[in-house]
């Protein structure tokens, strides 16, 4: 059998010596030099490691223990009170039926060492032996012991050798010897002391403490965990899963190992290993896929992550993830992931919507559509049209063309826009809705609305960075943005649009959506049968913070309209003619062939 020593001090660890060489070097360096010994001791597999160049700390095979140590640290704690301690755990390892025989007790120089012979245990060799050690004596002695002296790598000082601190030697002690003044301990541990006492032994006597199972994740020193990086998600985790939220905060915690860059396979392992077979595993694997999936994100607004936020929390003052700044290396990988992304299900195609067939108009991740029109034009209907995924040629709703959207309509009330959503998706007029059952055309459409959602109540720029956070849509509408709520001190109708349409496009950037934002036109270009791209009111705000501008124009009377795009920062321009129908539905002129 071998053991660690590190002769000078912990940092000359390394080398392996048999018990006998070990023994002997105590009594050779001990007097002047500090000496530590492994609290493990190892066989020949570890000797083979060793002498083949490799490091012991890199060594995860089978180790055995002869004695199990207690120390009870100084610390910062007085002599008297450290004194006190030993007392009171010697008593207690009297209280668990151990005889002086079975452990030896030691002064360390400032604290205390308990040496239980490993015959009370009976404890096997093997790797996971280190953690059975540890997790048995915190069981036996929770939070009085110090539970680094078990890891897999622990050193101890060894006896008759000298603590570098204090200059005193760690010298053996009689049980009754406890109760001398700390004193009169410290003067006896200036020179070296043997008491001829019998080599310690055992009978099992505490073998029935021992704690066998070994779970799947070990923990076998303190770890210092990222305690103030979203703390709530750490508490979800750390709580298991719990009857009647354990679903939703599954949901929580692979949208944050998502928006974290840990794989789905990571995300599964990590929550199958939470759960513990309270879910099925394939309720489990199925939602931490349709998280990864459909990109569902929740912030600190969300109503479980909210009832565990806590001010340590780095985000607790703004409330949300800041946006890192950006390498060329790191701008280049983002083209080239650019490049090979698929971004179906996250990006619209006006082509496909309009029936253009020689062009690709695509609007991506990122890019912001501004649509402005005069008032009655049906700005808010094109946009429903186009997020219902309408083919305006065809004259059929197409589910492959929609993405998750939130809707924020600051003009229609709630019950308004879900009429005007049946009659696009059933191709209804107001009067055919009246004459229905609204349950049985509602339950045939829902399937073509459940990817939109949609608040009505006027939001701060703010809140909308929050809802976007929570809900995680890929597509964002504002209708329109005048009627957004502006900060105190933003004043002035142009300032204002300004200040919306600025923070509107850096939600796009930095939170890769799509944002279509719906705008009034000036009252002068009201009047005007063309549009340019200077007819929107604060035309100099929505020309720079949009990456596309799209008009509609035409006559309250008639139910022709123009949609011309305007402008497009990386694509084609392009003229459109639709004609308004009852339902909403914005259809291609059956003469126009563009």
């Amino acid at each position: 059998m071998y053991v660690e020593v590190a002769l000078g001090g912990p940092h000359k660890r390394g080398r392996l010596y048999t018990l006998e060489d070990y023994y002997n070097l105590i009594f050779e360096h001990g007097q002047d030099m500090p000496i530590y010994r492994s609290v493990y001791i190892y066989g020949e597999e570890a000797k083979e490691h060793v002498d083949n160049g490799k490091m012991l700390k890199d060594f995860y095979g089978e180790k055995l223990i002869d004695i199990v140590p207690v120390d009870i640290d100084k610390g910062d704690d007085s002599d008297e009170y450290t004194l006190s301690r030993a007392r009171s755990f010697n008593q207690e390892l009297l209280d668990l039926g151990l005889e002086h025989y079975n452990y030896e007790i030691y002064f360390s120089g400032t604290g205390y060492h308990f040496f239980i012979s490993n015959e009370c245990f009976n404890f096997q060799p093997g790797e996971d032996l280190p953690f059975i050690v540890r997790q048995t004596m915190r069981a036996l002695f929770g939070d009085q012991i110090d539970p680094m002296v078990y890891i897999r790598t622990a050193l101890i000082r060894s006896e008759h050798s000298k603590n570098q601190k204090s200059g005193l030697l760690k010298i053996p002690l009689r049980p009754d010897e406890l109760h001398l003044h700390y004193s009169e301990i410290h003067e006896l541990a200036k020179t070296r002391r043997t008491l001829g006492l019998d080599p310690i032994e055992g009978d099992r006597e505490l073998e029935k403490h021992i704690v066998q199972n070994v779970p799947t994740i070990k923990a076998l020193a303190p770890v210092t965990e990222p305690q103030n990086v979203v703390p709530c998600i750490q508490k979800l985790y750390k709580d298991g899963p719990q009857k009647g939220s354990r679903n939703n905060a599954l949901l929580r915690m692979a949208s944050h190992a998502c928006r974290n860059g840990i794989p789905s396979e990571a995300a599964k392992a990590m929550l199958l290993h939470w759960n513990n077979g309270m879910l099925h595993n394939d309720n489990v694997t199925e939602k931490v896929e349709s998280v990864y999936n459909r990109g569902y994100k929740y912030g600190c607004n969300d109503w479980l992550l909210k009832k565990h936020c806590t001010t340590r929390c780095t985000f607790f003052k703004r409330k949300n993830y800041m946006v890192d700044i950006k390498s060329s290396d790191d701008l280049h990988n983002e083209l080239t992931e650019r490049l090979a992304t698929n971004f179906e299900g996250k990006a619209l195609r006006l082509d496909k919507n309009f029936g253009i067939k020689d062009q690709e108009i695509g609007i991506y991740p990122g890019d912001m559509l501004t649509i402005f029109g005069p008032t009655g034009c049906n700005k808010t209907a094109l946009a429903q049209n186009i997020i219902f995924g309408y083919r305006a040629d065809e004259d059929v709703i197409d589910p492959t063309l929609q993405i998750p959207t939130l809707f924020l309509s600051l003009e229609l009330s709630g019950w308004y826009m879900q009429r005007r959503n049946l009659q696009i998706v059933s191709d209804s007029s107001k009067e055919d809705l009246k004459d229905a059952n609204l349950d049985t055309i509602y339950a045939q459409c829902r399937d073509d609305m459940s990817h939109i959602v949609t608040q009505t109540i006027p939001p701060s720029i703010t809140e909308i960075q929050q809802r976007v956070k929570e809900i995680g849509p890929a597509c964002l509408v504002v209708d329109y943005v005048e009627l957004l709520e502006p900060p105190k001190h933003v004043r002035g109708e142009y300032e204002q649009i300004k200040y919306a349409c600025q923070q509107l496009r850096s939600i796009a950037v930095n939170l890769d959506i799509v944002v279509i934002m719906l705008s009034q036109v000036s009252r002068e270009m009201s009047r005007s049968e063309a549009l340019d791209i200077y007819a929107g009111k604060g035309s100099g705000a929505i020309e720079n913070s949009s990456s596309h501008v799209m008009a509609i124009n035409g006559q309250n009377k008639s139910i022709e309209r123009r949609v011309e795009m305007l402008k497009s920062t990386d694509g084609e321009l392009f003229e459109v003619d639709l004609q308004w129908t009852p339902s909403f539905r914005m259809r291609r002129k059956p003469d126009d062939n563009i």
